[in-house]
């Protein structure tokens, strides 16, 4: 079962939008968008208000798990 977590735990995270994750990932807008339109989930996204955000330390946590090779 999933923990939820309380409004103030949701507004300490970082969150941002697609050109901040397509800087961060390298990946492009359009390919975000279409990752969502086919239901890809590379990295979890949230719709507010007609906006879709991106959780930050989840898309960090995404491109640390997987990475290959030696991480240190």
């Amino acid at each position: 079962m999933q923990k939820r977590e309380s409004a103030s735990e949701l507004t300490k995270r970082r969150y941002g939008s697609e050109v901040v994750v397509e800087q961060i990932t390298g990946f492009s807008r359009k390919t975000l968008q279409r990752d969502r339109l086919l239901g890809r989930d590379r990295f979890p996204w949230y719709k507010v208000g007609g906006k879709v955000l991106y959780d930050l330390a989840e898309v960090e946590a995404t491109i640390r798990a997987s990475r290959g090779g030696n991480a240190a």
